[in-house]
């Protein structure tokens, strides 16, 4: 658990999306008890998703997640202080399709690939070492 609330933490993510987006979040689902219905992958409805291009909407969630998480983001969804944020079902969609994530399904988590970590590398300016 992160020792911030959901409305602190949503103006950070809206901070993220206005520098790499320019505009706020289009999307903030929270709620006080985990999304227990989240936990596998077929609940998230990715055979319809049909989000293929990357945009800067992608990128700023994707920085979003990553910092409130660390690059393993929950199913469940990301627990704050005084509730649980759901990734957005689209955005997941996307990184999944474009191999930024992948699901680990024995964990109940959605985790960033090498791929993902170099996205966010260029991002933020900033060059992971790899051993």
């Amino acid at each position: 658990m992160l020792p911030i609330s959901c409305e602190n933490a949503r103006v950070i993510f809206d901070n993220i999306c206005l520098r790499i987006d320019g505009k706020k979040a289009s999307a903030w689902t929270s709620q006080a008890a985990p999304f227990l219905d989240l936990e596998t992958i077929e609940a998230w409805g990715q055979e319809a998703n049909n989000a293929k291009n990357e945009k800067s909407r992608t990128d700023a969630f994707l920085f979003g997640y990553t910092l409130f998480t660390g690059g393993r983001i929950p199913m469940k969804g990301i627990q704050f202080s005084d509730g649980y944020v759901r990734p957005d079902a689209w955005v997941v969609g996307a990184l999944l399709k474009s191999d930024r994530i992948f699901c680990n399904p024995s964990a109940k988590m959605f985790e960033l690939t090498e791929h993902g970590w170099d996205r966010l590398s260029g991002l933020s300016g900033i060059s992971f070492i790899r051993k």
